[in-house]
């Protein structure tokens, strides 16, 4: 039973629209001559890409739906091999096993939690085809090493940045690496288009057309068409024989809305390598909690706050600290996330115990995830942090 009110809960919007952007939110509602698919959404890509620098965007319903579609361009099949971490969110790998392909799961590096480029070496083969590169937690991976490996071996890059919009690998946007970057605009991202969202990038011109034709019902203009209305309003293509297009459309109020909050990613992501910066320093005292390391060459976007409790030394556990820090002081924490190959979808799927990652499996029996926003005010900032330091403390006997 908690002894006090819930005062730090896990945030469900990391990032609120200001009064301001409301108002001008409500004007575009007013105004609008479209709802779907209209100008609000081609701005939006036009200012993604910019900011970016790639030269092709395409607003979709999700990141996952991003995948989804990388994945049928890049012709994936039954006898391919797709490497992804075992340490990511569902949607990493949910489009790949949608398409029977076999996953090969990639441990994590221990210190920054994101895919460890050893073991990706250690888990190719001669079925390999896809790497999908997870910027986990906001934090880029090495994507020099990565594209070394890709071209060695001949395979396709899907980069997964739902959790980095904005971070940077040796000064180049994450997403702009691979063949494809993948983005997330969930309420839970730094930057959201109302709830759901996405965006893919592409630098490759020969991806552009088929994207558009397995974006939106397969909805696309006749060639040589004789009037706008004539044979039709519009074709229905099969961008890629085989594959039915899908209806991933991004709605233009959820477009406006990333177009506003676009324009402040980089203050946003600014509050949150500050706040980040702040904790790590003030705990530093406390070794037995490990955050994750950020190389000197990547800027991170600071999605989540999380940590590793290494409390075996005064016989204490992760469960130890979340239970202290939610009965005590009323501060709800998260655990994430599940190894891939633990999942129920997963172990119906083919995969089992076989499949451990040692890393992965230990980051997940000790890590921790607080509540963090960027909206966090400097009162919630310091509580977390004193009651941090006083649970810390006592756990220590």
């Amino acid at each position: 039973m908690l002894s006090t009110q819930l005062k730090l809960d896990f945030p469900n919007i990391q990032t609120r629209l200001t009064d301001v952007e409301v108002d001008q939110l409500s004007k575009a509602i007013r105004s609008a001559t479209a709802l779907t698919m209209g100008p609000y959404l081609k701005e939006f890509e036009k200012n993604f890409a910019d900011y970016l620098n790639i030269k092709f965007a395409f607003g979709l319903s999700s990141c996952t739906a991003a995948l989804e579609i990388a994945a049928m361009i890049s012709n994936i099949g039954p006898n391919d091999e797709i490497l992804v971490p075992a340490h990511t969110f569902t949607a990493s790998a949910l489009p790949f096993l949608r398409k029977k392909a076999k996953i090969v799961f990639v441990d994590i590096h221990p210190e920054t939690f994101v895919m460890d480029l050893q073991s990706l070496k250690n888990k190719l083969s001669p079925r390999s085809k896809v790497i999908v590169p997870v910027h986990l937690y906001g934090l880029p991976i090495a994507m020099d090493e990565v594209l070394d490996i890709a071209t060695e071996k001949n395979l396709i890059v899907i980069e997964d940045c739902a959790q980095s919009p904005g971070a940077e690998y040796k000064g180049k946007k994450v997403g702009t690496f691979g063949d494809f970057g993948c983005f997330s605009f969930h309420g839970q991202k730094n930057i959201t288009t109302l709830g759901e969202g996405g965006m893919l990038v592409t630098n490759n011109d020969k991806y552009c057309e088929k994207i558009l034709g397995l974006r939106k019902i397969g909805a696309r203009p006749f060639i040589d068409q004789e009037q706008y209305w004539k044979p039709a309003m519009s074709n229905i293509v099969e961008a890629i024989p085989g594959e039915y297009p899908h209806n991933f459309g991004l709605g233009e109020i959820q477009a406006f809305a990333g177009i506003l909050l676009l324009k402040r990613i980089e203050q946003i992501n600014a509050i949150r390598r500050r706040n980040t910066e702040v904790i790590v320093k003030e705990l530093a005292d406390f070794p037995e909690l490990q955050f994750q390391k950020i190389p000197s060459n990547c800027l991170s976007a600071h999605h989540l706050l999380p940590a590793k409790y290494n409390g075996g030394k005064y016989n204490k556990n992760r469960d130890s600290l979340i239970e202290q820090l939610y009965s005590q002081f009323g501060i709800k924490c998260a655990v994430q996330y599940y190894p891939l190959y633990r999942y129920e979808l997963f172990k119906n799927n083919g995969y089992s115990e076989k499949d451990f990652c040692p890393n992965t499996e230990d980051f997940f029996n000790n890590m921790i995830s607080f509540p963090f926003s960027t909206d966090m005010s400097s009162e919630d900032l310091q509580y977390l942090i004193d009651c941090l330091k006083k649970s810390l403390q006592k756990l220590r006997g």
